[in-house]
This record gives C-alpha cells, sequence and structure tokens, in this order.
C-alpha cells in the first residue's frame, strides 16, 4: 500500500544533464591539477605564481636587449673630439659634411682632414684613433664576433697619418689593422702610429708601446718593438727598424693616448656573457648586429667568401701575367672595378685578403683569406680554385 502512495522522481532536464556533466568534468580537472602541483611542487616553488614568472620574463628579456644594445655599439666608433675643419663621406667618392662630436662612425665611411685639424674617436673598449692633420683615412670594417667573443677592426689610410691606442680591453683573439697603399700594421693591446707619403710610395710605422707587426707586400713582416720605427716601400718587405727619435716620442704624449682607461663595468660583462651563451637563439632570430641578419650563418658566411675567391680566381687566370705584389686591401693592381672590389673582400675578414704572393717562376700565385664567420676560417686560392688552408701553410709565404 505505501507504494501506491510514494512520489515518483521527475525526470531530468537537459539543463540539469548539462550542469552535472560540467560538473563532473570540473572535478576532474581539479584532480588533475592537484596531481599536477604535488609533481611538481619539488622543482616550482610555491611564491612563483603566473605575476612572479611574467615580472622574471619581463627583466630577463630587458637584461638581454641591453646586452644586444652594448653589442651592437661594437660595430662603430664615436667621435670625441674635432678640431679644425674635418669632413666626413658615407662612402668613398660621396659627398661630404662636417663632422660633430658625438657621430658614430661605420663601415666604409670617409673622414678627411684639413690641415692643423685632427678628430678623436673612440670605442667601447676604451681604445682610441687619432687622426691627424691632412689624412684621408677609411673605416674598412669594425666588427664583432658574440660567439668566438672577438672584435675586429681595420682602416684604410690613403695618405696622412693616425695615432691609435688599443686598450687591454681589447681581447685576447681579436685584431686592429691599418693598411695604407705601402703596407699593412696589424696590432693588439699596442700604441702606436702609422703615416702615409702623399705620393704613396712609403709609409712608416711607429711603436710607442707593445709591438706591432709590420708586413709589406713582399718578403717576411717584421716585428716593431717598443719605441722603434720601420718603413715600408711600397712592394718591398719591411726595413730594418729604427730607434724613434725625441719628437716623435713628444707626439704620443696626446691626452687621449695616455689618459686612464676604466675598468669594465660589471653589468656590461655580465650581459654581453650572457649574450655569448644564447649566440644560437639570438642568431637565429637575427637580433642585434652580431647575428648579421636572418639565415647569415657561419656556413653562410664561409660559402660567400669562397664564391667570392672563385671571382678573384677568374680575374687572375684572365691576366696574361700574375702581378708581382697586390695590395690585399684594394687589390688595384688587379684593375678590377670598384664596385666589384667592394664586393669581393666585404666577404673578407678585415674587408681585405690576407696575402698574395707570387710564385718564384712567377708562373703561378697564392692567395689567403679568412672567411667572416665566427672561426676566421682560413682559405687558399690557387690554380685549382678555392680549398681549405691552414695556419702552417700561411706562415710558409709569409
Amino acid at each position: 500500500m505505501l507504494s501506491l502512495f510514494r512520489k515518483k522522481k521527475k525526470p531530468r532536464t537537459e539543463e540539469e544533464m548539462l550542469a552535472d556533466a560540467f560538473a563532473g568534468v570540473k572535478a576532474e580537472q581539479e584532480k588533475k591539477a592537484r596531481i599536477r602541483r604535488k609533481k611538481y611542487r619539488r622543482w616550482w616553488p610555491e611564491w612563483l605564481d603566473r605575476r612572479v614568472a611574467i615580472a622574471l620574463f619581463l627583466i630577463l628579456s630587458a637584461f638581454i636587449a641591453d646586452g644586444i644594445r652594448r653589442e651592437n655599439e661594437e660595430f662603430y666608433a664615436t667621435v670625441t673630439k674635432v678640431y679644425g675643419t674635418v669632413q666626413v663621406l658615407p662612402r668613398e667618392g660621396g659627398s661630404g659634411r662636417s663632422l660633430t662630436v658625438g657621430a658614430k662612425l661605420e663601415n666604409r665611411n670617409v673622414v678627411r682632414t684639413g690641415q692643423r685639424s685632427r678628430a678623436v674617436m673612440e670605442f667601447p673598449d676604451g681604445s682610441v684613433v687619432t687622426v691627424g692633420p691632412n689624412t684621408h683615412m677609411v673605416v674598412k670594417m669594425l666588427e664583432y664576433s658574440r660567439g668566438g667573443k672577438w672584435r675586429g677592426r681595420s682602416f684604410f689610410v690613403k695618405a696622412g697619418q693616425i695615432w691609435a691606442r688599443v686598450s687591454p680591453r681589447f681581447g685576447k683573439q681579436s685584431e686592429m689593422r691599418i693598411y695604407t697603399p705601402c703596407s699593412v700594421a696589424a696590432v693588439r693591446g699596442t700604441t702606436f702610429s702609422v703615416y702615409q707619403g702623399p705620393q704613396g710610395y712609403q709609409s712608416s710605422i711607429q711603436c710607442s708601446d707593445g709591438v706591432v707587426q709590420a708586413i709589406g707586400f713582399s718578403g717576411r713582416p717584421r716585428s716593431i718593438q717598443a719605441n722603434t720605427t720601420a718603413a715600408v716601400t711600397v712592394g718591398q718587405p719591411p726595413q730594418q727598424p729604427e730607434a724613434l727619435s725625441q719628437e716623435v716620442r713628444r707626439y704620443f704624449n696626446q691626452t687621449d693616448l695616455t689618459k686612464p682607461i676604466p675598468p669594465e663595468y660589471w653589468l656590461k660583462t655580465l650581459e654581453m656573457t650572457v649574450t655569448q651563451l644564447l649566440d644560437a637563439p639570438l642568431t637565429i632570430l637575427g637580433l642585434g648586429k652580431s647575428s648579421w641578419g636572418v639565415g647569415s650563418m657561419d656556413f653562410a658566411r664561409r660559402t660567400a667568401a669562397k664564391e667570392q675567391l672563385r671571382r678573384l680566381h677568374v680575374n687572375l687566370e684572365g691576366s696574361s701575367t700574375y702581378p708581382e705584389y697586390v695590395n690585399p686591401a684594394t687589390l688595384e693592381q688587379l684593375g678590377i672595378p670598384r664596385e666589384q672590389t667592394r664586393l669581393i673582400l666585404s666577404s673578407f675578414h678585415g674587408d681585405a685578403l690576407e696575402l698574395y704572393r707570387q710564385l718564384s717562376d712567377g708562373r703561378g700565385f697564392i692567395v689567403f683569406a679568412r672567411a667572416r664567420d665566427k672561426k676566421r676560417t682560413l682559405l687558399k686560392l690557387t690554380a685549382y680554385g678555392p680549398q681549405p688552408a691552414t695556419e702552417d701553410e700561411l706562415k710558409k709565404y709569409w
């Protein structure tokens, strides 16, 4: 009888069934979340919630961005002093404008000073270059390798004189080269000067502190010790070094060459160390001038160097005779058009060849050049085309 009076359950509506289903899903998700929290609690601190993680990410991003900014500064020389009439041209043969303090010089810029005029430029590592009166100087290449952590700087003094002090912070693997119509001066951590006569037949390399390697377009290079100088005639090896005169030594007492170099700022050191560790992802993303753009990896740079050596090979083999010597910074003895020369040299480290030598029988040649990759890979060019080279091979022809 009692069953007759028992109330029947109402059928569940669709809304109720959906609510129960969502509640079940929510419960299951909460259960999984509790399991994940227990699983990752060992390495994910409780205090590190989403807001803290976002804040840390923004701080790290700003830290890396500032490191990239510091790296980008390595590709410029900042003008700190200008005296008299000084002009800067964006490229050789372009129109000039007055050089001002604070201007940043980059690859291919040309600096011309008038009589009783000079300009001083500084670099982030504390190195200084002073351009003397009546000087025509080209900034060939300012380079910084993030992965290799080396600097490369090269200049061409067409006429006139420059003085330079290379900072101890320049880097052990770094090198500065000064090219002239007659010679090459290769330095690290040194105070020196290069003078090129207006006629273009002879240059003089002077060393005040440290050691300068003087290289002619033939023969073996010479090491110029402190307080000595050596003359180099075009097409000839460097002459025997001689002692600097008192008058020449006096010019090295310039304030900019003798002032103390401040120690490296700790934050800069830390930032550039971090960007060096992150070189691969930063290069792939094309962030910073050290990346040389998206896709321009080391393999591409080596390939570009080989391709330009092939172009040089075509030009050399097309000549009736091989030249006795070649200026590695201009290739003028090969008679190549200026734009083609610029294209060829731009793929090589320092914007120049490493070495050219005519073989003893006069019927052959050998060229050495370095690619612009992190390792500055050494290549050689012979009658058989571009090939890999070793440092020992290069030394045989010095």
